[in-house]
């Protein structure tokens, strides 16, 4: 079997050398065409190696730009200076617990804390309060159990209880967020108080505006302004002296009093922080009281400090609270 399958292998490939002696030569291509050819077959090299480089180029300016970025944001990191917080307020006076409404609004105790910052809010315990130095001039007190939040340099929110303000005859930019109203002033003492219902302001002295979401309305002097949700606000006529203010008295900041200070102007401060009237029993008592100096700091109560500081002038004093006067008279009398 092996013989009769080499000779017809054998005989196959003669007949194919047949074949192909008997087949005619092949045409060459003319010049033209062969230069055309040429040219298409370049031509698809060069659009197959530009696609590649184009991709390649691409690939390599992602990866380029994507360093730049990565570098601009370490040195935007690097260089930027950290957020300094904005003081609004300094403390000079704490009673109780006074707390600061941390992350995740958690109260924490202040500890030392001696300014506060925008930013901060401010809690204050039962039977506790805060007074502070404005920034830009005035005195701001907070009664216990409020919620102050401090936004700016020139405004604080009254979430809940109540504050008090005295510009200390300064032009300080001071306004008072509250849920129902924006309360702001012209030379003013007053009382801002807030509860789930109403908002309230009480005026001592100056004028109070309060720039509310349904009506606007202006307080003056000794008097009382009341909004109740979407009503017309309520103006009524009130003491600058009595029970809703004395806790304002237990706040008064410090006062140094230097030497040249004089027994009348050491008067005007406790009538300021009282509410109450300086009367004279008679001119020679004045004409002491105008002469005579005082030195030293103030840290008590006004009416505390009253009786001691006249003692060394020997003068006295009393109060007529129906009249609201402070009749100063001569100790001997």
């Amino acid at each position: 079997m092996s013989d009769k399958g080499d000779n017809a292998i054998l005989e196959s490939e003669t007949s194919f050398e047949d074949l192909l002696g008997r087949a005619t030569a092949r045409p060459m291509p003319s010049a033209g065409d062969a230069e055309i050819a040429r040219r298409a077959v370049r031509a698809e090299w060069l659009a197959v190696t530009h696609k590649r480089r184009g991709q390649r180029r691409f690939v390599s300016m992602a990866v380029a730009a994507s360093a730049l970025l990565v570098l601009a944001l370490v040195t935007r990191l690097a260089f930027t200076p950290a957020i300094i917080p904005v003081q609004v307020a300094s403390i000079d006076k704490s009673i109780g617990s006074i707390y600061v409404l941390g992350e995740e609004s958690r109260l924490q105790e202040s500890g030392d804390l001696s300014s506060i910052s925008a930013g901060q809010t401010i809690v204050t315990g039962k039977a506790s309060g805060l007074g502070l130095v404005w920034g830009n001039g005035g005195s701001l007190r907070i009664d216990a159990d409020s919620r102050v939040a401090f936004v700016s340099p020139s405004s604080i929110k009254l979430v809940s209880g109540r504050m008090y303000f005295d510009s200390m005859n300064s032009k300080a930019d001071f306004d008072v967020q509250t849920e129902f109203g924006v309360i702001r002033h012209v030379g003013t003492q007053y009382i801002g108080s807030v509860n789930s219902q109403s908002l309230s302001v009480s005026v001592r002295d100056g004028r109070v505006s309060v720039d509310g979401f349904y009506f606007d309305e202006v307080a003056e002097q000794h008097q009382s302004l009341t909004i109740k949700g979407s009503a017309r606000p309520q103006v009524s006529s009130i003491s600058p002296y009595g029970d809703e203010w004395s806790w304002i008295e237990v706040m008064a900041p410090p006062t140094n009093f230097h030497g040249k200070t004089t027994i009348y102007e050491f008067l005007q401060w406790v009538a300021r922080e009282t509410g109450l009237t300086i009367e004279f029993d008679d001119p020679g008592v004045k004409q002491i009281a105008q002469v005579e100096t005082l030195d030293g700091q103030v840290d008590r109560e006004p009416r505390s400090a009253l009786r001691q500081r006249l003692l060394t002038a020997e003068l006295s004093y009393e109060i007529d609270i129906d009249k609201g006067v402070i009749l100063i008279a001569d100790l001997e009398r």
